[in-house]
């Protein structure tokens, strides 16, 4: 891959990997994702190490685990001085773009990111720090002048995606690199009512398992506030309701099937704009000289395994399993179905340095998965993916003092525990849908204490710990009543209103 391509990256917030009809999704209609599918390598085992918005942002950009890239959880700001990967393509002539939200900037919202270090290397930036108001988007370009537009986001964001592409292709012979943001299928449920009304809640089929109420019951008693983190899709709640976790009604099959109906409007709308993307390409000439990927940071738990929709931050599949197209006419496979482990969190950003002739520095702690993509048998670059995240811990206090919960996935077996006690074994093979927990079950014993000897010698390899702690809230943060009331008296007045 001597030539330079184009690069076009596709970031759908929250999608599940079995929300695609290339998955067997019997209702979703995705015929653009499916189109990428046939015409490049499909990922069928893309997990992701983190299942969270800000800490996979920071390790799809630095190609380092969220410990290491230094965020461990949501509202919390990048260390901007540290490799990452548009400084790298701008060195050897990439024009360099980012359309969408940006969520590694800490607490504003929506939030103007400044030009320089804390847009990382992005020379062209359309969009805002962080939050989801699809019908009544905020964003900004150079300057901290907000435009208002009430266009349904990844529609308008398409067209400045396409915009950028244009322009760098029309003015100068150098490749683009166009990354785009989209928010949705991430709650809440905010779009045009033709999409909204795309799915029928009673003809569509529930994930497995869904719903549990005993399992529901049981969740709805457990839950705590790191659960909800930062994206209230029911609205603003009082702090004392969040810390109770009580203030959440268990959610019937009609309203399951209702969130589910919508989710799929939403991906649908998204699976229309990356046609709109593939059309332009087309249109131009390009799509043979464009590597398009297409990814997730996270799915939705859709109410499985007796949780709420709207919830990730999980090892089950239903949070971590992601969607990993890669097209590249005629330097990538066609019609290519990948059964190895991926980790789109860490392995993405020196998969695309190698693509494009860089050498990957030493820091990088993912592995390329360049080889995946040609054709002939698979040979893996890994046999395991690491799980971690940071879940909360009162201790009778209302701040979020967040402790590790750490894992491994293989093949075979999902493994996940804290520090003073496993949680989780899951068989893959014979129990694909992770109902059936095997943790200290005798039997399993041997199994059990191999994954966890590897658990702790990932930790060790990576610089991860079980010391680590993060203190809520950081600098800079807004609850949602007081980002709300920010953008109604001091963003939407001096907003500039665009079609």
């Amino acid at each position: 891959m001597s030539k330079k391509p184009n690069i076009l990256m596709i970031y759908a917030d929250q999608m599940r990997y079995d929300c695609m009809g290339c998955s067997g999704n019997p209702d979703v209609k995705t015929p653009n994702i499916d189109r990428l599918a046939q015409e490049g390598v499909c990922f069928d085992e893309a997990f992701t190490s983190y299942p969270l918005c800000t800490p996979f942002r920071a390790s799809l950009l630095t190609g380092k685990y969220a410990h290491e890239a230094g965020l461990y959880s949501n509202h919390f700001p990048i260390n901007t001085d540290q490799p990452s990967l548009a400084p790298y393509l701008n060195s050897i002539g990439y024009q360099s773009g980012y359309i969408g939200k940006w969520h590694l900037f800490g607490g504003p919202k929506p939030g103007f990111v400044p030009p320089g270090p804390d847009r990382m290397g992005f020379d062209h930036f359309v969009g805002y720090n962080r939050g989801h108001q699809y019908m009544d988007a905020i964003f900004y370009r150079d300057t901290d002048q907000p435009y208002h537009c009430k266009r349904y986001e990844p529609d308008f964001q398409t067209d400045h995606a396409i915009e950028f592409m244009d322009k760098v292709q029309s003015e100068s012979d150098d490749p683009f690199y166009a990354y785009i943001c989209f928010g949705p299928p991430h709650f809440p449920m905010d779009m045009p009512e033709n999409w909204r009304n795309m799915y029928d809640p009673d003809a569509i089929t529930l994930p497995k398992g869904t719903p549990n109420p005993e399992l529901q019951k049981r969740r709805t008693q457990e839950r705590t506030l790191l659960d909800f983190d930062g994206d209230d899709r029911f609205g603003e709640r009082s702090k004392a309701d969040k810390i109770e976790g009580q203030d959440r009604e268990i959610e019937t099959e009609q309203q399951i099937r209702k969130f589910v109906a919508e989710y799929y409007g939403m991906i649908s709308n998204i699976d229309f704009n990356v046609g709109r993307l593939l059309s332009w390409l087309d249109a131009k000439g390009l799509a043979e000289d464009t590597l398009v990927i297409f990814f997730s940071d996270h799915g939705d738990m859709l109410g499985q395994h007796g949780s709420y929709c709207g919830l990730k931050r999980q090892a089950y599949r239903s949070s971590a399993h992601v969607p990993l197209m890669v097209r590249y006419p005629g330097k990538v496979a066609q019609n290519k179905r990948v059964s190895s482990l991926v980790d789109v969190a860490v392995d993405t950003m020196p998969t695309l340095l190698e693509v494009c002739g860089l050498e990957v520095p030493k820091d990088v702690q993912g592995r390329s998965y360049l080889s995946l993509l040609r054709d002939g048998p698979d040979t893996a670059t890994r046999d395991h993916v690491q799980y971690q995240v940071m879940k909360a811990d009162f201790g009778g206090r209302p701040e979020r003092h967040v402790k590790p919960e750490r894992g491994i996935r293989t093949p075979e077996w999902l493994y996940v525990r804290k520090k003073d006690r496993p949680l989780y074994l899951f068989d893959q093979i014979n129990d694909p849908d992770e109902v059936f927990n095997l943790v200290d079950d005798p039997a399993y014993a041997t199994v059990q204490a191999e994954l966890d000897a590897r658990v702790l010698a990932n930790m060790a390899e990576t610089g991860d710990g079980w010391d680590l702690e993060m203190d809520f809230p950081p600098p800079g943060y807004m609850t949602h009543a007081e980002a709300h009331q920010h953008l109604l008296t001091t963003i939407k007045p001096a907003a500039i209103e665009v079609l």
